[in-house]
């Protein structure tokens, strides 16, 4: 019997999968995982990915109704000082 040629399926990585596997790394490393000797290279390829995450996620905008809310509770946080 020959053995039939499996066609690769077609693997998708999203920005979700990138976060995941910044957080792993970091968590790995709270929880001392690596040797004093990998931890270049393990934070050189964690700040890579952060990197990548922030270049590639798109910043959310203030809305209006933010905005305002923000600007209120500043007044607010004054106010109550000067008191």
């Amino acid at each position: 019997m020959a053995k039939e040629a499996k066609t690769p399926e077609h693997v998708e990585l999203s920005i979700q999968d990138i976060v995941l596997s910044a957080n792993i790394i970091d968590l790995a490393t709270q929880r001392g995982a690596f040797k004093a000797a990998e931890a270049g290279q393990v934070g050189a390829c964690f700040e890579k990915l952060v990197a990548f995450i922030k270049a590639n996620t798109p910043q959310s905008e203030e809305t209006p109704a933010d905005t305002k809310d923000a600007k209120e509770s500043n007044k607010t946080k004054q106010s109550s000082k000067e008191k």
